[in-house]
């Protein structure tokens, strides 16, 4: 059977290896087609492409959208454009004034672990940035700087600048989720609400409609959240439920499905953890709904 991952990030954004590597790594485990979806960039997009050119897999083009809808109390929600064109206007100068306020909220951030007995430069952590600015780079230097301090990059996030956490610092002028939607049509991509199951049940439905209503195609039915968020306190099998869940509400709503396993280097080494079938990729081409 054909296997396919639909979310994964490249050093472009806040994942370590970059594009040529993530494909190999692809290849190496056996999928047939691999979505890079780096946050707020396509800047990963061309070399992969490229790259993968008479090689065993496909790569599609993607894109992942960091959104907002305080309206309806989601301060932070993540969306997938896939099958996008990755060099459209309106899609490049998203991603132009998303570059700009994530340097912003670094900025602000770093200032706020300094205040809190850090050792620790905007330079310095700026300069490992190959692209799209992420948390995650922050992260890095903490470990590197105090490894006696810090157990992981999840530890500093638990700790210091996860949301709600003392150097904690949101974005501003988030684009909301009808606006990215519209950005990706205008750029022939297909809106996927990425990993709804982050929220608790309740609140996901909630805004798998919200989703709907502001004209989004689809959900990522397929997701690691037993590895990806330990806070559920989820195994396999309980993953293997909430795949059900979310694959039953995407067809109660006639919606698209996708699959990601969200893939960023050693510190989320999940690519094709989940099992997602070559299906799906063709059922998305096509605008079919899960039956």
């Amino acid at each position: 059977m054909s296997y396919i991952d639909l979310q994964s990030h490249t050093n472009a954004s806040d994942g370590e290896l970059n594009p040529k590597e993530t494909v190999d790594l692809a290849i190496k485990r056996g999928l047939n087609a691999l979505a890079i979806t780096d946050h707020d960039t396509v800047d990963a997009l061309g070399q992969a492409i490229s790259y993968a050119k008479n090689k065993s897999i496909e790569i599609v083009p993607g894109i992942e959208i960091e959104c907002s809808e305080p309206r309806h109390g989601f301060k932070k929600v993540h969306m997938l454009g896939l099958l996008i064109d990755y060099n459209n206007s309106s899609l490049l100068n998203l991603t132009k004034k998303s570059k700009e306020g994530r340097i912003r909220q670094k900025r602000k951030i770093i200032k706020r672990l300094n205040s809190l007995g850090f050792d620790i430069t905007f330079n310095e952590v700026s300069s490992t940035v190959k692209g799209s600015f992420g948390r995650p780079h922050v992260a890095k230097i903490l470990l590197k700087k105090y490894p006696g301090e810090f157990a992981s990059i999840r530890d500093v996030f638990d700790r210091y600048i996860g949301e709600g956490r003392p150097a904690y610092v949101p974005r501003k002028n988030m684009v909301t989720l009808k606006e990215a939607i519209s950005i990706v049509k205008n750029a022939n991509g297909i809106p996927i609400l990425a990993h709804p199951g982050v929220f608790k049940k309740e609140g996901s439905l909630q805004l798998i409609d919200i989703f709907c209503d502001s004209g989004g195609e689809g959900i990522e039915t397929y997701y690691p959240y037993h590895i990806v968020c330990p806070e559920l306190k989820i195994n396999k099998e309980g993953n293997d439920l909430m795949i059900k869940f979310y694959r039953e509400a995407a067809k109660s709503k006639n919606l698209l499905e996708s699959g990601g396993n969200d893939f960023h280097g050693s510190y989320r080494d999940t690519m094709g953890e989940i099992k997602i079938p070559y299906s799906v990729l063709e059922k998305l081409r096509l605008r079919i709904p899960v039956q």
